[in-house]
């Protein structure tokens, strides 16, 4: 705890008057801080910083007597400064504590008031839209549609005027048991409040003596079994069966005869228990332990409560047998008195009887419950036990339901409005207090374009004029011509609909006469906006304004008024006149009004001129009465397009108004085309040349001044393309991206790259290009969809074989066409083409001299060491080149499957070529295999039985094969 803390309790427990001990005097304060320390310093650890906090708070005085203080003055100070040490003098600081916020529920009169009635809840629903009021008038389509208006009208009456007779008692509780309904942990009122002087000592008791003057001392006196004190210096002294005044007189008048000079403060310490009964209708029955200051409410607490059996308005106290008290609770709840609340003694017994008779009432009282009668004999008296009625009560009719001598049940009316409350009453009666109509019968509703539209009461003698007494209770736009109330009949109640014209009615002469229309109650008087019977007035304007369209029409509005609403005119707007075509009202005639729009804009009278209603403003362009005219600029310009022509515009302007040439430009020579029309029959152009070189450098002979819709064209350079460029890889001297010219060639480009090295392998050098890469996708993609729709169709076909060995063998057979398709569908072009670099080198200019593209790709690999070996064959892999092996030798070293086709065996050269000219089994015809090649091992299709198609499959994918086979076994594809 901080040590602020205790510093402020030293200064509250400083505030006493300062008392010592020997003739020393010391402030309190010190004695405080003696046992503030101790105690801090008992339970913490106290630091440096403490200690010096705590002792500045002493006076150098104060500090020289403290270390004077012997350590029997020191416990002694100590002992008055603790709080339990010195009822009299000390004071305890108990801390502050926050209370959790309790909910407060709604009560029923809070209800009564939040909940509107039908009545109200329809007029607020008319007057909330009362701006849009509209002609109470309902629309029908049919009889039918009538018939359901009728039937709606007379529901929503029905809910507004009609309320059952109905009163739910199901909720109903017995009043004042929720009292015992928590029961308290401690009752520490019993022994914190003072104890009063009627307080009759016992044994057990304390009594605390402070003598001060010749001696000062502090005694605790307890009284003994026999009722007596031992008082020193003066013998027992008999207290039991006195008050505490009588024993504080008693002891006091002891001290001041037989102790001279010692004056004595009388108090009470720690109060004695007792033993009481707590028997009868009570939750817990037995026998208790109390405070001597316990009261029989008190009891009642400590036993649990009263039972729903028991009574709240008989507790009896009885004493020695005999009934001293009794006790009504009721008392306590509905007036707060608690004189009868008696103190008990040791051995009371606190008896609750049974309940006695019992009235149940409900419905619009403050306290709807179950109330035990006593004295209560009428419906007046139970009304006030259940706090009076509600302001909604219905006061004209009550029930009483009632069960008579021989168990029947009866219903007595009852009015309240009368002598109605003095009924008797009996035990088991269910008073029933209704809640009256939601009707209200005075009211007056004005609904509409008003300021202060709402409810009004209705008065004797009321008329219209009463309600709108001046156009200052309108709004702005008020229909004036037509105004409704909507009334009651009074014979059969249907509604019927009273026409008056409101504008005559603000005549002050007026008022009281045959138009102000007297109204009756429960009257809907609706005042309607002008916009609801007519079209809104408007003007519209088009042409050169900043928003053109329609806009509202209001009272002397003219021409620039329109203008400006419309964001005022642009640039290129035609200020000489201005159209507007005028609709005459009457005749619907449209006539042409033309005005200088400058002179309206300024202000001009006769030109500004007023505006009427569905007059149409048109505004013109300059452009209308003249051509826009322009010049255009082509080609090799960085902004192509049409520009307006200036005066004395040349060709050096349009340039530069183009934002200049690019580099593309070819500056010796710009085109211009110029267009005429002869005779005003047709229209010729001419083509003639301008020197652009000369132009750029400042010759105005060559600069040519334009003309209307010239048109420039400034081409482009011959032979102007963008950079291309080719990727070369592998074992060149300078390998990487070079940027080509047209019709440059791959010995050229070998040339530019310092040759080969002397690790190359030329004769697999890999040429790919993008525009074959394309083709060769197209063809893989195509193939692949015939392929897939042959064996959608070949599939059908094998289902209805009826042959059940042949149809395994085309399923199996279509099975491994399944397989082949979906490896076609993972193949990707590769673009490769075809070239014999070796032979390139010897002959600069043949035919194999490639001419380079943009993206070309060529890769020289190493020399590679094996022959490569797939297809039906046990082991895929790549053997050891060998000069000695020929086909056979390899073919034997991977072993071929039984699916292979022996007779199909080719060879994938290095360089792309495909050697075909071999067959028969472990033949050697195939030719010469050198490193880098690909012996390839077709399946056997005809013992597969599979598609025709296949066959083109083997064709038109053979370069693929036979590309990604041999740049797999150079190295070029891992």
């Amino acid at each position: 705890m901080p040590l602020p803390y205790f510093m402020r309790a030293a200064d509250m427990i400083g505030e006493r008057a300062t008392r010592f001990e020997g003739g020393m005097r010391i402030h309190i304060k010190l004695a405080s801080l003696l046992f503030i320390a101790s105690t801090l310093f008992a339970q913490t650890p106290a630091s440096a910083a403490d200690v010096a906090q705590m002792l500045q708070q002493l006076s150098p005085e104060q500090m020289q007597q403290l270390q004077q203080l012997t350590p029997e003055q020191r416990a002694t100070l100590m002992q008055r400064a603790t709080p339990n040490g010195n009822q009299g003098g000390a004071v305890q600081i108990a801390p502050m504590r926050d209370l959790p916020a309790r909910a407060v529920g709604t009560g029923r009169l809070e209800s009564d008031v939040r909940s509107d009635s039908a009545d109200v809840a329809l007029s607020k629903q008319e007057v909330f839209t009362a701006r849009n009021a509209d002609i109470p008038v309902v629309e029908v389509s049919s009889q039918a549609g009538a018939d359901k208006v009728e039937v709606r009208r007379s529901y929503e009456e029905f809910m507004r005027e009609s309320k059952p007779m109905e009163v739910n008692t199901s909720n109903l509780q017995q009043y004042g048991y929720d009292l015992f309904a928590s029961e308290p942990s401690t009752f520490a009122p019993v022994t914190d409040i003072p104890v009063p002087p009627e307080y009759v000592l016992g044994p057990g008791d304390e009594v605390k003596v402070q003598l001060y003057g010749k001696d000062n001392l502090e005694l605790v006196l307890t009284v003994d079994r026999e009722g007596a004190v031992s008082f020193p210096q003066i013998g027992p002294i008999s207290v039991a069966g006195l008050d505490f005044a009588q024993a504080k007189a008693l002891l006091a008048e002891q001290v001041k005869q037989k102790m001279i000079g010692v004056s004595a403060s009388i108090t009470m310490g720690k109060l004695r228990t007792i033993r009481i009964f707590a028997l009868g209708d009570v939750y817990r029955p037995g026998s208790y332990t109390v405070s001597g200051l316990a009261t029989l409410s008190s009891a009642l607490f400590a036993s649990g409560g009263v039972k729903k059996n028991g009574s709240l308005r008989n507790v009896e106290l009885k004493r020695n047998g005999r009934r001293v008290a009794a006790i009504d609770l009721y008392d306590f709840l509905l007036r707060g008195d608690t004189s009868k609340d008696v103190r008990l003694l040791p051995g009371d017994v606190v008896f609750v009887p049974p309940i006695g008779n019992t009235v149940s009432i409900a419905g619009e009282v403050v306290r709807p419950a179950i109330y035990e009668l006593r004295k209560e004999s009428t419906v007046n008296d139970v009304l006030k036990l259940a706090g009076g009625l509600m302001p909604k009560a219905y006061l004209d009719k009550a029930l009483i339901e009632r069960v008579a001598a021989r168990g029947e049940q009866k219903v007595i009316n009852l009015s309240l409005l009368g002598s109605g409350g003095s009924e008797t009453i009996r035990n088991g009666d269910v008073i029933k207090i209704f809640a009256g109509t939601e009707f209200e019968k005075n009211q007056i509703l004005t609904i509409g374009n008003l300021k202060r539209p709402g409810k009004y009461a209705w008065e004797q003698g009321m008329h219209v004029s009463h309600l709108i007494s001046s156009i200052d209770d309108l709004l702005p736009e008020t229909f004036l011509e037509y105004g409704v109330i909507e009334r009651e009949t009074a014979d059969t109640r249907e509604p019927m609909v009273i026409r008056f014209k409101l504008g005559e009615l603000l005549d002050p002469k007026a008022r009281g006469g045959e138009l102000d229309l007297a109204l009756q109650p429960r009257d809907r008087l609706y005042v309607f906006k002008r916009a609801d019977f007519r079209q809104q007035p408007m003007v519209s304007i088009e042409g050169q304004v900043q928003n053109p369209g329609k806009y509202e029409f209001k009272r002397n509005m003219r021409l620039a008024d329109a203008v400006l609403a419309a964001g005022g005119v642009l640039r290129d707007t035609d200020l000489g006149y201005v159209e507007v075509y005028r609709t005459e009202p009457t005749s619907h005639d449209v006539k042409l009004i033309k005005v200088n729009l400058a002179l309206a804009l300024a202000a001009d009278k006769v030109n500004d001129i007023q505006l009427q209603d569905l007059d149409r403003i048109i505004i013109h362009s300059i452009y209308e009465s003249r051509e826009r005219e322009t010049i255009t600029i082509l080609g090799e310009v960085h902004k192509p397009g049409t520009y307006p022509l200036g005066q004395d515009m040349r060709v050096s302007d349009l340039v530069l108004a183009g934002g200049n040439v690019t580099e593309r430009a070819y500056l010796k020579q710009a085109e211009i085309t110029r267009y005429s029309v002869v005779n005003g029959q047709r229209r010729v152009s001419e083509h003639f040349p301008v020197d652009l070189t000369a132009i750029m450098n400042g010759d105005k002979n060559a600069d040519v001044v334009l003309q209307p819709y010239d048109v420039l064209n400034i081409r482009r350079v011959a032979n102007w393309r963008s950079a291309e460029l080719v990727n070369i890889q592998g074992e060149v001297m300078h390998p990487g991206a070079y940027p080509i010219e047209e019709g440059e060639t791959l010995s050229s480009l070998l040339k530019r790259v310092g040759g080969f090295t002397d690790k190359a392998y030329p004769r697999a050098a890999v040429f790919t290009r993008e525009s074959v890469k394309a083709e060769q996708q197209k063809q893989i993609d195509e193939l692949v969809r015939r392929m897939d729709s042959e064996l959608a169709a070949r599939q059908t076909t094998v289902t209805s074989l009826r042959d059940a060995a042949l149809q395994a063998q085309q399923q199996q057979a279509l099975e491994a066409g399944k397989r082949l398709l979906d490896k076609m569908r993972e193949s990707q072009a590769t673009g490769r083409v075809v070239i014999q670099l070796a032979r390139l080198q010897q002959t600069k200019d043949s035919e194999f001299d490639v001419k380079l593209r943009n993206g070309d790709t060529l890769v020289v690999p190493k020399m590679p060491d094996e022959v490569l070996v797939v297809g039906e064959v046990y082991n895929n892999s790549a053997i050891l080149f060998d000069t000695d092996y020929d086909s056979g030798d390899y073919l034997r070293q991977s072993g071929i499957t039984r699916m292979a086709d022996t007779s199909a065996i080719y060879l994938v050269r290095a360089d792309g070529t495909v050697d075909v000219s071999g067959g028969g089994w472990f033949s050697s015809s195939i030719g010469d295999i050198e490193p880098g090649d690909t012996i390839v091992v077709p399946q056997d299709l005809e013992r597969m039985n599979v598609l025709d198609v296949a066959l083109d499959w083997s064709r038109v994918t053979m370069q693929l094969g036979t590309s990604l086979a041999a740049m797999k076994t150079v190295g070029i594809l891992k």
